[in-house]
């Protein structure tokens, strides 16, 4: 399993740093993230749950163009404008660990792929 994830110039890190449990059969990864080297996990993940969606075989971290990381966070997805640090937070998924496939940028557009839907969003009308 990849435990690193980096941006082509290396700024933004999503380190996986564990595995969590926090009811039987809900398994995350827990994970920091770093930019320009610097922890700013407590910044972007919200009320400090710093856990991501566990089936990440298929997952996208940046976009082809490397102007947007993807952070596939429990519930609270998010993606960052590598320009401007800015977070732009997807819609609320409850228990997206259980739903979560994959995730593909398409221009400035993000698609995730959910077992019971699919949400795509425009990444320039949200920045």
């Amino acid at each position: 399993m990849k435990t690193l994830y980096q941006s082509k110039n290396r700024k933004i890190e999503l380190k996986i740093i564990g595995y969590d449990e926090p009811n039987n059969g809900r398994e995350l990864h827990i994970a920091e993230l770093y930019i320009n080297g610097k922890n700013l996990s407590h910044k972007y993940f919200e009320n400090k749950w710093n856990r991501l969606n566990f089936n990440l075989n298929e997952f996208q971290f940046e976009s082809p163009d490397s102007k947007y990381i993807f952070i596939p966070a429990e519930g609270n997805s998010f993606v960052i404008n590598v320009n401007t640090l800015s977070m732009i937070k997807l819609p609320y998924k409850a228990l997206s660990t259980v739903y979560f496939k994959k995730n593909e940028f398409l221009g400035n557009r993000i698609k995730i792929y959910y077992s019971d839907e699919t949400v795509e969003l425009n990444l320039l009308i949200n920045d």
